[in-house]
């Protein structure tokens, strides 16, 4: 705009090669003052910092990724509190608004199946949840018509610890892995350990009741009456 507006000026005072030719070399001046755009970052969201300016169409283009991240899975209990973050690997503005939503009972990333949970403006941009429930918690990063990144958790929420339930999978899948006819090495062991046990006990008692059936025969007998 400013190079028409300059030709338009110029137009009785110079010849319009010249008029041209300052209107290009003062367009080359502002394309050179036009800042780097910074690397785009995936895996999610819209960063309009990082904007590339394009001389075949003469416009910037924005550094495009998927808004929505994809599912992360959590294992919870119900009983623990936990705090999730919606962070993003690049710069957001510090008012930001970040809009916490709930899925409950399913996995999914349909926004029909949300309801919003709680609204906010600002750092830090997270949400704890006591005694989570099964679902499908979600935060986005901006409004819903300007959004710059969707972050998905699933609450996997189990009645027991977190670390027994792996635990007791892992287990499971160990004698999922077990060779026909044959048990694990550890498992044996304590099946070996605890026949040994069972079988000394079964000997002391044994031997205990055989001391007291001796020391009820060499009791004296009681006198007869005469």
């Amino acid at each position: 705009m400013d190079a028409l507006h300059l030709l338009e000026k110029q137009k009785d005072k110079k010849p319009f090669e010249v008029s041209l030719r300052e209107a290009i070399q003062m367009i080359w001046v502002k394309l050179s003052q036009l800042e780097q755009a910074p690397a785009c970052i995936p895996p999610c969201g819209h960063q309009p910092a990082a904007r590339i300016f394009q001389c075949s169409t003469c416009r910037l283009v924005d550094c495009q990724f998927p808004v929505d991240c994809p599912v992360q899975d959590l294992w919870v209990h119900e009983d623990e509190a936990i705090t999730l973050h919606c962070d993003v690997p690049f710069a957001v503005p510090p008012e930001l608004q970040v809009t916490w939503m709930f899925a409950k009972d399913i996995r999914t990333q349909d926004l029909a199946l949300f309801e919003e949970l709680q609204r906010g403006v600002g750092e830090p941009p997270s949400l704890t949840v006591q005694d989570p429930t099964l679902g499908t918690v979600a935060c986005r990063l901006g409004a819903a018509s300007e959004t710059l990144a969707r972050k998905y958790f699933y609450l996997n929420v189990s009645g027991g610890s977190v670390e027994a339930e792996q635990g007791l999978q892992a287990r499971f899948r160990a004698v999922l892995r077990w060779p026909q006819g044959r048990a694990p090495l550890h498992l044996t062991t304590s099946l070996q350990l605890g026949l040994v046990l069972g079988f000394v006990s079964l000997v002391l008692l044994l031997l205990l009741l055989l001391s007291v059936w001796r020391c009820c025969r060499k009791s004296p007998e009681p006198p007869r009456p005469q």
